[in-house]
């Protein structure tokens, strides 16, 4: 009992010492004379400057608690006399019996008002807020006793703004939780950002749950949210936003666990998974996305872009996405895609190399019809001949630097009123050679086969084509191409050209190369040569229009053949043939592809057949008739 009376007394006095030393601390130390001693260690420390104008306050019981006034710290020699750090108000406050007795540090919560850091580069490269290798202390660790352990009840930033050049975070609000061992960290913030001086600010959320575990070097973020607001000069402004509920990384085994995430953008909803390995020696990820349908046409309109103004209405109304992706070894793959743009679908795959931006791709397209997405003819009457005529320019820019290689397929397209099927195309592309081949399509019941190369490796490019339909339906092709049903038949054509230039009229005035046409069993459509003739042969021998003569409305003919060899732009024809069981006509001429003017002389011949004696034109021939 007698020890037990001592042991009290001793605890008492103890406790009694220490609270008349906290008492004479709080009765004769006054922080503030000491604020030039602690401006001269931050000098001797960091060759910054620290002024202290506010007023500091020093509680020791049961808080160690120090509160700052307004506070500033100077930049770095050599970065201006601006401060690097300027704030309103602070306080800390620590626990003192836990640190005292049980080295546990257990601080309440840290808040921070009207914090200005100005952050900076030199012309080294090195920011303001490193710090020098000379001004880093050069005591040894201590590694005997290990560092209190650390328990915070949070960090309050209010009314802060940080910049960094012409980037700043204006109006920063930043709250942090709890933090202490195996327990989640909240975190939420609010800040307006600024990424140059005249651009307006964009208010961003961010929020989370961080635990941490640096021992083991795993990271873990949970209900990650980040929400932002894009200005624009005119309309609403759009909302983006990005969302996952765990985000698992481990650094020891250089591990990212599949993760779900979920963005938005002005309404546009993307969703997918990401897995990762190798994090720090070659990062390796792979994931998937599906993007959810919506309408490009709105979404157009939100982001403030100009909607496309397409011939049928209905188009650009539904797209919608899914595949899969990874990232390795500098190579970009999306595999098993498929995308659905009203009513196409396109599947394949892409890959994209970092190393030479190289871009290799197989893709296939059910079908499409590409004139129901160019811009509906115009409503105004019909351009005058000597209207100004807009060229088409050939997308050089875009080609040249172009390093691409793979092949499309397509079901069924149109273009240019143009049907094809099975069109099976392979391109390559690098070092300014664009290169498709070689082309295939079925085509008005023939077949279509070609190559075509863009080469714009030379100042002026130049444009070749090597290309043959067989076997197709001219009256069907004419009639959606050209809107034109003057000539039937079914035939072949064939075309080896050259041009230069880098739009359409130059192409036209510089095209070399030769063209042929072979129809067979057709007929020049509208126009009844045989009946025209017999008419003129009863007017030239009896004064009068042949009785009982009546037109057929079509020149049917056997074989229509003729080749054509272009230089600079016209065509020059020497071996036109048309024959049939009544006539046969000839012809040469020459086309000027840019003027579009004609020089032709045509002659028909009557052949001998029971037909033409009756109508006494047995002998008759019509030479050099000029067209």
């Amino acid at each position: 009992m007698r020890a037990m009376k001592l042991l009290a007394w001793a605890v008492g006095g103890v406790v009694a010492l220490m609270a008349v030393l906290l008492a004479a601390v709080l009765l004769f130390v006054n922080p503030n004379d000491y604020k030039d001693r602690i401006a001269a260690a931050v000098k001797a420390q960091t060759g910054r400057e620290l002024a202290l104008p506010g007023e500091l306050k020093l509680s020791v019981f049961p808080w160690l608690a120090l509160q700052v006034g307004e506070a500033r710290l100077g930049n770095p020699p050599g970065f201006g006399a601006e401060p690097f750090l300027t704030l309103k108000s602070a306080s800390l406050r620590v626990k003192l019996l836990p640190l005292l007795l049980q080295r546990k540090l257990e601080v309440d919560r840290v808040t921070i008002d009207g914090l200005q850091l100005a952050l900076k580069r030199n012309e080294a490269g090195k920011g303001n807020w490193e710090v020098a290798e000379a001004d880093r202390s050069d005591a040894p660790a201590n590694k005997d006793n290990a560092p209190p352990e650390l328990e915070l009840a949070g960090v309050d930033v209010t009314n802060s703004r940080i910049s960094l050049g012409a980037m700043v975070a204006d109006q920063l609000e930043l709250h942090l939780g709890r933090v202490a061992p195996g327990t989640p960290v909240p975190l939420r913030m609010a800040v307006q950002l600024k990424p140059a001086a005249d651009a307006p600010p964009v208010p961003l959320a961010l929020q989370f749950k961080l635990t941490l575990d640096a021992k083991a070097q795993r990271y873990q973020l949970a209900e990650l949210k980040l929400d932002a607001t894009l200005p624009r000069p005119a309309g609403k402004p759009v909302a983006i936003g990005f969302a996952s509920p765990l985000i698992d990384i481990d650094l020891a085994k250089q591990t990212l666990a599949e993760a779900s995430f979920e963005t938005h953008v002005a309404g546009a909803q993307l969703k997918g998974q990401l897995s990762g390995s190798q994090l720090l020696d070659a990062a390796a990820l792979k994931g998937r996305f599906e993007l959810a349908e919506l309408s490009p046409r709105t979404l157009f309109a939100t982001l403030g872009l100009p909607v496309p103004n397409t011939r049928d209405a209905t188009r650009l109304t539904r797209l919608a996405a899914k595949g899969q992706f990874s990232w390795a070894q500098g190579l970009a793959r999306a595999d098993g895609l498929a995308l659905q743009l009203d009513d196409t679908t396109l599947r394949g795959q892409l890959a994209y190399r970092i190393e030479d931006s190289g871009l290799d791709f197989d893709l296939a397209v059910d079908r499409i019809d590409l004139d129901r997405y160019s811009p509906p003819p115009s409503a105004a009457p019909a351009a005058a001949s000597s209207a100004k005529h807009e060229p088409i320019e050939l997308p050089i820019d875009f080609l040249k630097p172009l390093r691409a290689r793979g092949k499309f397929q397509v079901g069924e397209i149109r273009v240019a009123r143009l049907a094809l099927t099975d069109l099976s195309a392979q391109l390559d592309a690098r070092d300014g050679l664009t290169r498709l081949s070689p082309l295939s399509a079925k085509v008005y019941g023939g077949q279509y086969s070609g190559n075509i190369s863009i080469d714009s490796r030379a100042t002026v490019p130049v444009l070749s084509l090597d290309e043959r339909l067989s076997g197709i339906d001219v009256a069907a092709l004419l009639k959606d191409f050209a809107n034109s049903n003057r000539l039937s038949g079914r035939g072949t054509v064939t075309a080896k050209l050259t041009a230069k230039g880098r739009n359409s009229d130059a192409l036209v005035r510089s095209v070399d190369g030769t063209l042929t046409a072979d129809v067979a069993g057709g007929a020049i459509e509208g126009f009844d040569l045989w009946n025209a003739i017999a008419q003129a042969q009863s007017l030239l021998t009896q004064r009068k229009l042949a009785a009982n003569s009546s037109s057929t409305g079509r020149s049917a003919f056997d074989t229509f053949r003729a080749s054509a060899e272009l230089v600079d732009g016209v065509a020059t024809t020497r071996d036109l043939r048309v024959s049939s069981p009544r006539l046969q006509v000839s012809g040469e001429g020459t086309t000027n592809l840019v003027t579009q003017q004609l020089d032709w002389r045509v002659n028909a011949a009557v052949l001998k057949t029971a037909e033409a004696d009756a109508a006494g034109m047995a002998d008759l021939k019509l030479a050099n008739i000029p067209v």
